[in-house]
């Protein structure tokens, strides 16, 4: 037989060298765990006795009911599901940032979606909806053609719009035409007479309430402290939320082109605006419109001004199609570009301003 040569012998030594160096730090380092740990007991769970109990829960005050918090702003207002078309890829502005069909800042968030559906009431409809969060109620603001809500008067929708700095606006309630109606704006009492038609009450707490004209008076919507107040009308949902199916007392049921405002909770709204009167969209009677802002989700919802008043400022012109052209509007519901009064929407492959 042949010795086995230096060459074959040095290597297999340093790998049992190795391998009980391992095995000796291994061995080390279980060592050292098992002395650092220790068991903690369980602490037994304290009792009381019945008589203690009781003296204790009551020794605990109340916690009033907390006032209405607003909804957060959405980390990503593309996150909604209503949301239907791709976004593109944004850019920042001062203080926030536009997409394709949106707008967001730390203060509010606006996502306008278009829709055009022939299935849920069997016929051509093309409708809007811009769907709000904002931080603070006073971020939804009114604003007369005229300039100021003391007189009347009326305006083109884009001129008042422009004029206002909107970032997103619809037609309002047509207050320079109604001679009893009550009129509250961004806080202001402009006309304390109240008709019998449903008031909409925009309130501090960033809430929003639907009344009746003819079981109110003038104390109990100041009692409640408004923002807003508008009477048109009529309101669209229940107190539980779903569609009214009968209004009795109006005389603007057939299918039209709709303007309403929507409400979720404190700091959540939506504005929704209905083409009608068109081969392409053939509006909606007041039936319908109720059905639509309950398929949305809204708690509370209320028609305004609508037929050839029906207008949505967004992307800085009129967004929808308006019946005949349109017309002149006495006033807008709105939210203002306060975090970039000087930038344009951007959007498109090619990085231009349109």
């Amino acid at each position: 037989m042949r010795k086995a040569s230096a060459k074959t012998i040095v290597p297999v030594v340093l790998l049992f060298v190795v391998l009980a160096a391992l095995a000796a730090v291994t061995t080390y380092a279980l060592s050292l765990r098992s002395r650092n740990e220790t068991t903690v007991p369980s602490a037994a769970p304290q009792s009381f006795a019945p008589e203690e109990a009781k003296a204790l829960r009551t020794a605990v005050p109340e916690t009033p009911s907390p006032a209405p918090t607003l909804a957060p702003i959405p980390a990503d207002p593309t996150d909604d599901p209503r949301t239907e078309r791709t976004v593109m890829a944004p850019f920042w502005s001062e203080g926030g940032i536009f997409f394709e069909n949106g707008y967001k800042s730390p203060t509010l968030s606006v996502t306008v979606t278009t829709h055009v559906d022939s299935k849920m009431f069997s016929k051509a409809l093309v409708y809007y909806v811009a769907d709000i969060y904002v931080s603070d109620v006073t971020q939804i603001r009114t604003a007369a053609a005229s300039g100021t809500f003391s007189k009347g008067g009326s305006g083109k929708m884009q001129a008042v719009s422009k004029r206002e700095n909107a970032l997103v606006a619809i037609s309002g309630d047509y207050y320079s035409v109604q001679k009893k109606a009550i009129v509250i704006r961004n806080g202001e009492v402009y006309r304390k007479s109240i008709s019998s038609a449903d008031i909409c009450l925009l309130l501090r707490t960033g809430e929003m309430e639907t009344i009746s004209g003819s079981e109110t008076t003038l104390n109990d919507v100041l009692e409640r402290d408004p923002w807003q107040a508008w009477q048109f009308g009529p309101s669209l949902l229940t107190e539980g939320g779903r569609a009214r199916t009968s209004f009795p007392n109006t005389s603007i049921s057939p299918g039209n082109p709709r303007s309403c405002i929507g409400y979720y909770e404190p700091g959540h709204y939506c504005f929704v605006l209905v083409d009608g009167r068109q081969k392409a969209s053939r509006g909606l009677s007041l039936k319908e419109l109720a059905v639509l802002m309950e398929s949305l989700g809204c708690k509370k919802a209320y028609n305004l001004d609508g037929g050839a008043s029906a207008h949505m400022y967004w992307k800085d012109r009129v967004f929808n199609h308006p019946s005949g052209g349109g017309r002149k509007i006495s006033d807008i519901i709105y939210v203002a570009k306060e975090d970039c009064p000087s930038a344009r929407f951007y959007y498109g492959k090619d990085g231009a301003d349109k």
